[in-house]
């Protein structure tokens, strides 16, 4: 990924490396192992349907679902731009004090997403960025149709998972969960904050902190 000044604007260009197809098979096959794992056998989005999520029709289909996203400038085989946001990602803004008013809204975009019957399935942070005070949804290749508990719950788990080494996390949590509540009108699924522990090993970078996290938030999760 890179920043790259286009037609007199600033955008985001991502290109296929040729990593990607490796880092895709790991991706996938993580989702389908710790599936196996909790008795819920699930398959992963299949691969090629990568380019049509990223495309302008999906992106026309969340908006109206009041999911927004950044704009697409472009798509090629191997190169997508998309507009330049300029607040960067969620989990930066959380880790330098933003206000938890965002994980409500990554959680209301979350649950509104499952209410229609699709999930994000990589769901971290980091593929939500900021814009002023509202959120956009970047990075749409593994969205897929599904209202199973195993695939809502690996949404839930994987935005967890991704802020779980944030020294405010119980309180980012809370409003991700507010968030996620109000717009599926129930709470977290069930399996969430099992594959959450799961994930957190991959994705924290700071180990000692998300251990107290985890260790400090048993009795929060009871009230869930």
């Amino acid at each position: 990924m890179s920043f790259e000044e286009r037609a007199g604007q600033r955008v985001v260009v991502k290109r296929t490396k040729p990593t990607t197809a490796f880092h895709e098979y790991i991706l996938l096959s993580t989702y389908t192992m710790i599936s196996l794992l909790m008795g819920h056998p699930s398959a992963p989005p299949p691969a090629d349907s990568i380019a049509k999520n990223e495309g302008k029709e999906m992106r026309a289909s969340l908006a109206r679902l009041g999911i927004p996203t950044p704009r697409l400038v472009s798509m090629s085989e191997g190169e997508l731009v998309e507009e330049f946001i300029e607040g960067g990602d969620l989990y930066r803004a959380l880790a330098s004090g933003a206000q938890h008013a965002l994980a409500f809204q990554a959680g209301a975009l979350t649950g509104r997403l499952h209410g229609a019957g699709y999930v994000f399935t990589d769901n971290k942070a980091q593929n939500y960025l900021v814009s002023g005070e509202s959120l956009l949804r970047t990075d749409l290749g593994f969205l897929q149709k599904s209202d199973s508990v195993y695939a809502r719950s690996m949404d839930v788990g994987s935005f967890l998972a991704s802020v779980i080494d944030l020294p405010g996390y119980c309180d980012v949590e809370q409003a991700f969960y507010e968030g996620y509540r109000r717009e599926a009108g129930h709470n977290f699924p069930y399996l969430s904050i099992v594959i959450r522990n799961i994930l957190s090993a991959g994705f924290a970078s700071d180990t000692r902190m998300a251990l107290k996290n985890m260790m400090g938030d048993t009795g929060r999760l009871i009230a869930f």
